[in-house]
């Protein structure tokens, strides 16, 4: 029998901790199968763990506003600006500005 993706990731995960490509993975498959708040707590830990990981913040900031929480996703998003523009990374930054927009 096949393990579902879900499966695959939390073994991943299991396997290697501080994969944050793994941890990234899995969040993002929390998030397809609609567990939003294990979505969100994942991507919050990606953030603490590994806080250049961009990609992090603005998937954290949406799951924070599908889950209703925008004030949430606001500050995830003001920090993840931060952190993409330190990185000279204006196209992540961008992305996360025009969602922050979108919210206030």
């Amino acid at each position: 029998m096949a393990i579902s993706n879900l499966e695959f990731f939390r073994a991943a995960v299991e396997k290697d901790p501080n994969n944050t490509f793994a941890q990234y993975s899995l969040a993002m498959e929390y998030r397809k199968t609609g567990a939003l708040k294990d979505a969100l707590e994942k991507f919050r830990e990606i953030i603490r763990r590994d806080p250049a990981y961009v990609a992090a913040y603005l998937m954290a900031a949406q799951t924070a506003i599908d889950s209703d929480n925008e004030s949430v996703a606001e500050e995830i998003l003001r920090a993840g600006i931060e952190t993409a523009t330190s990185q000279n990374n204006s196209h992540a930054a961008g992305e996360m500005q025009d969602l922050l927009d979108s919210i206030l």
